[in-house]
């Protein structure tokens, strides 16, 4: 029993091979078509060979009408009452045939010796089966044109069989033969089928560890090609993976050495001094550790939404959006920002809750810090276009083709900040479908105690406005 589980164990995990399962299956497959065929054609072929035998014994039935029954009928009626026609035993299927010739009124008969009597087989119109000693005779029987005598052909069975069985066997015995070549045949071509597997294999295990370029296409099946294009987007995610490691890596690095360096240089200042540390120099130390932790919770997020996922859920923005403005009124009201916003009270858009958020945290807290005090910030809708402004002084220098960049800050190096606002939200619009625009221009504001007016003054003020188009309004 034991051996017998082991068997069937091997037997599974010999079966875990594709190309075995494919080759089993098809020979399953194979052998049931050809039984289920070989079923098929013997049927066919004992119904044909039926049909042919009856349709011969009719006519040898009418042939023995015309030829020996009218001719017989006259000499036998004068003469000899029955006559007995001997075998001259020359071939072996003599004996499976046999006829009966007969007058109406049984007067006379003409018979082979190895046909039933009258007793035995009474005469019968048409087609009939009889039965003697095990044996199965096909009997057809007719009446001559005149109606004075009887045809009575006898047919055994066994001849019929023979012949039905020699068909189907010439028919049924090439496919049987034929079995382990197929089985040859498509061993070679499931092997020759999965080489490119093989190839695809042996190119994945031999690539170095740094190596994330795209499988060149080739001369592969439609399967191998579709394994190829899965495993090089899955390889291009992971090199795009790596590569916001190292630029983080890098970013980090780079943006985190200069505060550090300072903080460095204070503290070996104090030290050097040997004196208690003053206050303006422990609130420039704790300034620079502020900075410090900014930056780098901001790279941190910035790494978040690095990671693209798939986004699903629905969000009413125009509220996340309310909630940005409420969460940041008190920095609004500390720099005296006259705020309009012109956005319905329901607006639908597909994505989550916390992204949405997100950006619209990112692009308020850009617009308060870069607005000048006492100046103004808009929010406003118009179909499917969201428009978030702040004023900016006129000369405020910006390349708007590189506000989305990482640490762009343009000359405003004095504004609290690292430059990684507006990157952060070029990535959440990317996630969310979502599509961004700045502009900068305007005509030039006057900024006065009573808040900006146009005309000329001695601070103009112009604005920087950040467009976004949603393509997935619900």
């Amino acid at each position: 029993m034991s051996r017998l589980k082991g068997l069937l164990q091997l037997l599974l995990r010999r079966m875990r091979s594709i190309r075995r399962r494919i080759l089993v299956t098809v020979s399953v497959v194979y052998l049931l078509c050809s039984s289920i065929s070989a079923a098929w054609i013997y049927f066919e072929i004992s119904h044909e060979v039926d049909e042919l035998f009856d349709a011969e014994m009719i006519q040898q039935a009418k042939t023995l009408a015309v030829m020996v029954a009218e001719p017989a009928q006259q000499q036998l009626v004068a003469g000899q009452q029955q006559v007995v026609i001997p075998s001259l035993n020359k071939h072996d299927y003599e004996n499976k045939l046999a006829y009966r010739i007969e007058g109406v009124d049984s007067r006379w008969q003409l018979y082979s010796d190895n046909a039933p009597t009258q007793q035995e087989l009474p005469f019968s119109e048409g087609f009939s089966i009889y039965q003697l000693n095990d044996q199965h005779w096909h009997v057809f029987g007719m009446t001559t044109a005149n109606g004075s005598a009887r045809v009575l052909l006898l047919q055994e069975d066994d001849f019929r069989a023979e012949v039905r069985s020699d068909l189907a066997v010439d028919t049924i015995v090439p496919v049987l033969l034929l079995l382990p070549f197929m089985l040859w045949l498509g061993w070679v071509a499931i092997n020759r089928s999965f080489q490119s597997f093989a190839r695809l294999s042996n190119a994945l295990r031999s690539r170095q560890p740094n190596d994330y370029s795209a499988f060149p296409p080739a001369n592969d099946g439609e399967e191998v090609e579709l394994v190829k294009h899965s495993l090089n987007y899955y390889l291009a995610r992971i090199e795009q993976t790596f590569a916001r490691e190292k630029r983080f890596s890098a970013d980090a690095a780079h943006e985190l050495r200069t505060p550090l360096a300072a903080l460095k240089v204070r503290l070996q200042r104090l030290r050097d001094a040997g004196a208690a540390p003053a206050a303006a120099e422990l609130d420039e130390l704790l300034q620079s550790t502020n900075r410090i932790i900014n930056l780098v919770e901001s790279l941190l997020l910035l790494a978040k939404v690095d990671n693209v996922v798939a986004v699903q859920g629905n969000d009413n923005i125009a509220k996340s959006l309310r909630q940005v403005l409420a969460d940041n009124y008190h920095r609004i009201d500390a720099k005296g920002l006259t705020s309009d916003v012109q956005i319905p009270a329901k607006l639908i858009c597909h994505g989550e809750h916390s992204y949405w958020y997100l950006l619209f945290s990112n692009l308020i807290d850009n617009a308060i810090k870069y607005a000048p005090a006492g100046s103004f910030l808009t929010v406003s809708f118009d179909v499917d276009r969201l428009t978030i402004c702040n004023a900016v002084a006129a000369d405020h220098a910006v390349d708007i083709e590189r506000v989305s960049e990482r640490f762009y800050r343009g000359r405003q190096l004095n504004v609290e900040g690292a430059g990684l606002g507006l990157s952060i939200v070029e990535n959440l619009a990317q996630q969310l479908g979502v599509d961004v625009f700045y502009k900068r221009g305007g005509r030039p504001l006057v900024q006065t105690g009573c808040g900006p007016r146009s005309g000329p003054g001695s601070a103009p003020l112009s604005t920087f406005c950040c467009e976004l188009r949603l393509r997935h309004v619900v």
